[in-house]
């Protein structure tokens, strides 16, 4: 019984690893486009700091919704 739960193990395994392969090969354009999305939306609302250590944040009209 250890030898055949070892090869359901290693099965699964190899399912997710191809599980992957396929969500990344089927819609690996609208993962790089989400994630140049998140990074341009990081730098338009000042949320990462800049390269010179400079970490002061100021509000805009967008900040509140009240």
């Amino acid at each position: 019984m250890k030898v055949f739960y070892t090869v359901l193990k290693v099965i699964a395994a190899l399912a997710v690893v191809a599980g992957i392969v396929y969500v990344v090969a089927t819609y690996g354009d609208r993962i790089v486009a989400w994630a140049k999305g998140l990074i341009r939306n990081c730098k338009n609302r000042y949320f990462c700091a800049s390269a010179d250590g400079d970490i002061s944040m100021e509000a805009n009209e967008l900040d509140f919704e009240g």
